[in-house]
């Protein structure tokens, strides 16, 4: 007889409430000496939604159905508070047994010990096989500094350029060719405007120019080196964001302006810098003229841009044992085969596979190729416990200098100054 998965969660919820109400712990997930000839019960948290939640419910299936010693239950869970109920579900001794996260965490995560790395778990064939800075997404970076996996990324997003191939044939391949095809396209003052380029001057969407312009953050080492070997790159880049503000011929805004965002949604700009999780909303705007391609290389050094690539990881609770963690690399392991990253792209989600054939001229296929493209180049988002302070500090940096109050030289000694204070 088959039970299905909302009879199956009736069981597994009144075997909880029958455990409280007899006076014992909830699901402990100390060390088990069962062997894999028996099946391995795993429960799986997850923020998805939409298509790739449907995705994921099949492939969770598909293993099931394959893999006769583990079962894997998937949970949805709130993804804003995600994070803090696994640290106080690891701490308790409960929670999930795999979870799927935004590498962004990870460090916060294993900080805090609320995850098991996974250098027993994952193979060195493995991690070669995923598109690197995916791989490198998913490092974090011990007291000693050295680096050891904390997840298995499945998926990634990074950022890429959006342009409407029914006014531009051919995407620019340097940023002095986007400024000429945007500044030729722009109509400011018509009404409604347009606008050739549109930008919102986030951290996010600027960062690759700063490893365009030979900046940098860190060290090989993890030492700040903002205002050391990076600073020339670094003020070239201050530089350059501030003069795209000033363009009258393209809409290049800080990214607390609306008027990027508004531009954009009533299709008064035909080319933008957009990220993978995005691709359905431009799909919607500009139909099958959608066109994506890699950011254009920088002009100035003929450098290739380098932005953050976040990757979305399954991850393991530091308190799971070893029965659970054997069964926990099977999924692993099979939610990166091809079969399971196919599925993944079909929903819309760029697959970290770096060796997944992208054949054909389907839509999505045709925008993976440019996003793994793009990947290739890519920087590791920061996973620190500390990024949010990072992203707040290059933002600051970024508004000072836009906003006329700093010069590129001022504004990279005070924002190293303040990063190193706080222990950055």
């Amino acid at each position: 007889m088959t039970i299905s998965p909302a009879i199956r969660w009736m069981l597994l919820a009144l075997t909880l409430l029958l455990a409280a109400c007899t006076g014992q712990a909830g699901p402990q997930l100390a060390p088990t000496a069962a062997p894999l000839n028996e099946t391995t019960t795993l429960i799986l948290w997850h923020g998805w939604s939409g298509a790739p939640r449907q995705a994921l419910n099949r492939l969770v299936d598909r293993f099931n159905m394959a893999t006769p010693q583990a079962r894997v239950f998937a949970q949805p869970m709130p993804l804003a508070s995600m994070s803090a109920d696994l640290r106080a579900a690891a701490a308790a001794g409960t929670g999930p047994h795999v979870v799927l996260l935004p590498s962004g965490w990870l460090g916060g995560l294993a900080a805090d010990a609320a995850l098991l790395p996974l250098n027993e778990l994952i193979s060195a064939d493995a991690l070669a096989a995923l598109i690197p800075a995916a791989a490198g997404s998913a490092l974090v970076s011990g007291s000693d500094g050295e680096q050891q996996p904390y997840g298995q990324p499945i998926s990634f997003d990074t950022l890429a350029l959006f342009y409407n191939r029914q006014n531009i044939l051919r995407a620019p391949e340097t940023t002095a060719d986007l400024l000429t095809i945007a500044r030729g396209l722009s109509e400011p003052t018509a009404t409604p405007a347009r606008w050739g380029f549109a930008i919102s001057l986030s951290v996010e969407n600027t960062i690759p120019y700063l490893y365009a312009f030979d900046g940098r953050l860190y060290d090989d080492q993890g030492a700040l080196t903002l205002d050391d070997q990076g600073r020339a790159g670094a003020e070239r880049w201050l530089g350059w964001i501030a003069a795209m503000n000033a363009d009258q011929q393209i809409l290049a805004r800080p990214s607390s302006s609306v008027a990027v965002d508004r531009g954009l949604k009533s299709n008064q700009a035909l080319m933008t810098f957009g990220w993978a999780h995005q691709l359905s909303e431009y799909q919607q705007l500009w139909g099958d003229q959608l066109g994506v391609a890699p950011l254009p290389r920088l002009s100035e050094t003929n450098n290739a841009a380098q932005p953050w690539l976040q990757s979305e990881v399954l991850a393991l609770n530091a308190r799971i044992g070893p029965a659970e963690q054997r069964a926990a690399a099977l999924f692993l392991n099979f939610m990166s085969s091809d079969e399971a990253q196919r599925e993944l792209l079909a929903a819309g989600l760029q697959p970290a596979s770096a060796t997944l054939p992208l054949e054909g001229e389907d839509a999505l296929v045709v925008a993976a190729r440019s996003f793994r493209q793009q990947a290739q180049q890519a920087q590791p988002l920061p996973n620190s416990p500390e990024r949010a302070v990072l992203r707040e500090e290059l933002w600051q940096m970024q508004r000072a200098v836009i906003e006329g109050r700093s010069s590129p030289a001022d504004a990279v000694s005070e924002t190293a100054e303040r990063l190193r204070a706080a222990g950055r």
